[in-house]
């Protein structure tokens, strides 16, 4: 497989996260909005990571993580579309690490009450759109590399 089929897969799962988000923000089911959006958010730039470093990313959770790699590999950053990345990140940084506070609520150590998973309709309808827009944002990364 080449590094870009390899994307190919990771945006396929990654659109296959985002859009049950979707689902369960129509039927107000918003518990697990966040892990949705986190996953989806993970997958693309794992995917991202392989198609422009040629190498699989960490097997990790933690997008911000994910998205400083991408950020720190020089292959990637010596290209136009990493120079452009490293310019314009810092606008989702905080949403990253945003995201990544429900993500881990939902982790066994935290033993909250199961009432304290349940969000509201405001929160998980901003989460998601936030989300989107950062999917857009990466998927523009990816124009003119098939």
């Amino acid at each position: 497989m080449t590094g870009y089929e390899k994307y190919e897969y990771w945006l396929t799962l990654s659109r296959y996260d985002i859009e049950t988000a979707k689902i369960l923000l129509d039927a107000k089911r918003y518990s697990y909005i966040p892990v949705l959006c986190q996953q989806s958010l993970e997958r693309m730039l794992k995917g991202m990571f392989v198609c422009h470093t040629g190498k699989e990313a960490s097997k990790t959770h933690n997008i911000p993580y994910l998205a400083n790699k991408l950020a720190e590999n020089t292959a990637f950053i010596s290209t136009e579309a990493g120079k452009r990345f490293i310019k314009e990140k810092e606008v989702y940084d905080d949403f990253m690490v945003d995201l990544m506070f429900y993500y881990m609520s939902d982790y066994p150590f935290s033993y909250k009450k199961f009432s304290d998973r349940f969000i509201e309709e405001n929160v998980a309808t901003g989460l998601y759109n936030n989300t989107l827009k950062l999917l857009s944002w990466l998927e523009g990364f990816q124009i003119g590399l098939k």
